[in-house]
């Protein structure tokens, strides 16, 4: 859980930095052009990470009661 609430702050650090330093985003962006291996490592890490909240959230939800359990 602390993660996630790090990863939540982390996004909105980052969005705030984006607004308001547009020099240094294309400074970054540019650094991620001339190194594409870098780019595709931060790509890979993203869509691991992404898996993996996913399968903690759907591991923290109650399975749903079957319905004729439902109605005893």
């Amino acid at each position: 859980m602390r993660f996630i609430r790090f990863l939540t702050v982390y996004i909105i650090v980052a969005g705030r930095a984006i607004l308001l330093a547009p020099e240094t985003i294309a400074k970054l962006s540019r650094w991620f052009a001339d190194n594409p291996r870098y780019l595709r490592l931060a790509g890979i890490l993203d869509v691991g990470l992404s898996i993996w909240l996913a399968k903690e959230q759907y591991q923290a939800q109650v399975p749903p009661q079957p319905w004729w359990r439902k109605w005893r």
